[in-house]
């Protein structure tokens, strides 16, 4: 089932599956992406003078979008300057300074945009393809499938219930076994639903829809920065490597929805991925060949330097 492609995008068309009715977004111009270039383009930013003077971090109009008005915007996320600065070692105060961005870039798109999806691809065994250090951000005019359906159940149980779905999971977290991460603001934890060995869940402790209701350069964003770092770290110590991962920010402009965010990294053992396979890509059964309890003890020993 096809739906009308933006005029004014050639070659972008918005597919749905009628079996699952979750839409598919072609887009055969990014084909012609630079990937693994010799040149950055982002340091040719730099020294073309296009990267905004005294920035360090910085909203960059992606050059092969995923989408196009109307149906979205996409941008690249510029964390640093230098050119090899893994994440883990930006610093609190520059990861703050990308929180900040991350606030930014929401707060803009989603004036404009039903969901705005910002997410970090970090190795090249998960596609990364410039190791500038960045993420991303696509501002969406429709619900992504996975937001979609969080925000069903999180409707559906406020309509029986008159609790936040985040908020019940949260409370069922704290203090237990699969705790990997606890500050005054936020609670990580390796979910009990798991796909990945590591996979964690980063929420803020009282109940906000998005990270643009965090006060801008308050304790909140700065405590999330120096969890993030800590958690980064932690992969990259039980990995024995810098370990390749997943960040996406979960969040809506929905009373009923929790912000939150996903970490998935893809190793599974020092020198060794966790791939999705056939029975989680064509099935979507995801089989987890670890137990959460004990990769978030191996986590929280990771961060105590044991």
């Amino acid at each position: 089932m096809s739906e009308p492609s933006n005029p004014q995008a050639p070659g972008q068309r918005l597919v749905t599956n009628p079996l699952l009715g979750e839409r598919v977004v072609q887009t055969p111009g990014r084909m012609n992406r630079h990937e693994g270039a010799a040149a950055c383009p982002f340091c040719a930013d730099i020294d073309a003078g296009r990267w905004p003077d005294g920035q360090q971090t910085w909203a960059r109009p992606n050059d092969f979008p995923a989408l196009r008005p109307p149906l979205g915007e996409c941008y690249v996320l510029l964390y640093a300057r230098e050119h090899d600065l893994p994440f883990a070692q930006l610093g609190t105060e520059r990861v703050a300074a990308v929180v900040d961005l991350w606030q930014q870039i929401y707060l803009d798109l989603s004036a404009r945009y039903a969901c705005v999806m910002t997410f970090e691809n970090s190795g090249d065994a998960i596609g990364q393809t410039q190791h500038h250090p960045h993420g991303q951000t696509y501002g969406v005019a429709f619900l992504p499938p996975t937001i979609e359906r969080e925000l069903a159940h999180a409707q559906a149980t406020y309509a029986e219930t008159g609790e936040c779905l985040f908020c019940q999971t949260l409370a069922g977290e704290i203090n237990g076994p699969r705790v990997v991460i606890d500050t005054a603001h936020w609670l990580g934890f390796i979910p009990q639903w798991a796909r990945y060995p590591y996979e964690v869940q980063l929420y803020p402790r009282r109940h906000v829809s998005n990270i643009g209701a965090l006060p801008r350069g308050g304790e909140e964003a700065h405590e999330l920065a120096q969890a993030l770092i800590r958690l980064v770290g932690a992969y990259n110590a039980v990995y024995q490597a810098p370990m390749p991962y997943m960040l996406a920010l979960h969040q809506l402009a929905d009373e009923h929805y929790h912000f939150h965010i996903e970490l998935l990294p893809v190793g599974r053992a020092p020198g060794k991925l966790k791939f999705a396979a056939s029975s989680e890509s064509a099935f979507g059964l995801w089989l987890n060949d670890a137990v959460p309890e004990i990769k978030a003890a191996e986590l929280r020993n990771a961060m105590a330097g044991g």
